[in-house]
């Protein structure tokens, strides 16, 4: 870390700056660092004498104790700087990638790819789906309201169903590829960190008041998990994993945006696909990741579109970020559904992932995900897209074996 920061101010500089992120706090990381390491020189010094004042006779039994206290103290204090210094490090954002987009913000995102074929509504003006939903009896927002608060769903019926036809599918379509793991849904805060979500976004996670233990806020945090301390061999790259969970967010910024029905909620069903791979093979499996959260919005006949995000808007730990998003016929809107991209070594900087190459040296992996499908918008933008003039919702194709039904009706 003291050598990154040394030897790359300029650049990091420049780089940080891309993500929103103030340079000067970089400046206080150098600083630190620089006293980092005269700490240590230092402590080394003092160590040296304290070894050579136990074997000299001549030095007093007090003097060789103050000396060992001396050292005690030292070494607490260089304890003290190297947290500070890790503190700092940690709210560093990820360096965008080369081929990202320059901007600050949405209005400089590129959208890459767009659907040309895709299912239109039954019905001349499309209903949003909290209303259809209600009216079929298969989504009741009011009752999960009075549960558990605002920005919950409660299923019903073949609503319950089609949610978890979506997760039954998604995990058909990617089992084969990618392992298969069923994780916990609590985790550590170190796991949590892996992944860049502590210490910066704690506000948009949940945690438990008696235990260190947080709700995952995606299956890409214990899958992570899963590698850290790990050195993989070359031949065993890339790996491949998938896990089916249910996910909570605090969504601490979103209030004040428009959360109806499903756009936003706290707790959702997913499918996350995740990828370890070496550095030089990033942009290929990068775009075979892509290609794979694509999969099932492709076979549900979803209008989507591909949006590659530029470096203000990808988020802190993102190297490079691409966007699902489909579009919702009832809301006339494009919901984001998906966010595939690739961290390059910063998550495995901070879970210690390595693997060996051929020539026996250790380095950094590359890690990268996407969810393979994420219901809540999706299940939308199925009620909004498939729904018919006599008010019943068409099921697609490819669920109607996991429904055993072809039409949601009341």
């Amino acid at each position: 870390m003291i050598e990154l920061v040394s030897e790359n101010l300029d650049f990091l500089k420049v780089q940080v700056s891309k993500k929103g992120y103030d340079p000067a706090g970089l400046d206080e990381l150098f600083a630190l660092a620089a006293q980092v390491k005269a700490k240590r020189r230092d402590l080394d010094d003092l160590r040296s004498s304290r070894k050579k004042g136990q074997r000299d006779a001549a030095i007093s039994r007090d003097a060789k104790r103050e000396l060992g206290d001396r050292v005690r103290q030292e070494e607490a204090a260089l304890k003290e700087l190297e947290n500070r210094m890790t503190d700092l490090w940690l709210l560093v954002p990820n360096l965008p990638d080369a081929d990202a987009p320059d901007g600050k913000d949405a209005a400089s995102n590129v959208v890459v790819s767009e659907s040309d074929t895709y299912k239109r509504p039954g019905v001349g003006s499309p209903l949003p789906h909290w209303e259809i939903g209600k009216s079929l009896g298969i989504l009741d927002l009011e009752s999960a309201s009075k549960m558990s608060g605002k920005m919950f769903s409660l299923f019903l019926g073949k609503g319950s169903r089609l949610l978890r036809s979506l997760i039954s599918y998604g995990l058909s379509l990617h089992c084969d590829k990618y392992q298969e793991i069923t994780p916990p849904h609590l985790v550590s805060t170190n796991t949590l960190t892996y992944t860049g979500h502590l210490p910066k976004f704690a506000e948009d996670q949940y945690s438990t008041s008696r235990d260190d233990l947080w709700l995952i806020p995606t299956a890409e945090v214990p899958l992570t998990a899963f590698s850290a301390d790990q050195v993989f061999d070359f031949d065993d790259l890339p790996r491949r994993s998938c896990a089916y969970t249910v996910c909570f967010r605090r969504e601490a910024g979103s209030y004040g945006t428009d959360t109806r029905g499903l756009q936003r909620v706290h707790e959702f069903h997913k499918v996350e696909l995740l990828k370890i791979v070496e550095p030089s093979r990033c942009k290929e499996e990068l775009a075979d990741l892509l290609e794979d959260c694509l999969r099932i919005i492709k076979d549900l006949k979803l209008q989507y579109r591909v949006v590659d995000l530029c470096t203000g808007d990808m988020g802190d730990k993102y190297a490079r970020c691409f966007d699902i998003e489909v579009f919702a016929p009832g809301l006339q809107k494009w919901l984001e559904v998906s966010s595939v991209g690739h961290f390059s070594d910063y998550q495995a900087r901070r879970a210690n992932i390595r693997y060996r190459a051929s020539d026996g040296s250790k380095h950094f992996v590359y890690t990268m995900n996407g969810s393979g499908i994420a219901t809540p918008r999706v299940w939308a933008a199925i009620i909004e897209t498939y729904q018919q003039a006599d008010g019943t919702v068409e099921v697609p194709d490819v669920l109607v074996p996991f429904m055993g039904c072809s039409v949601i009706g009341k």
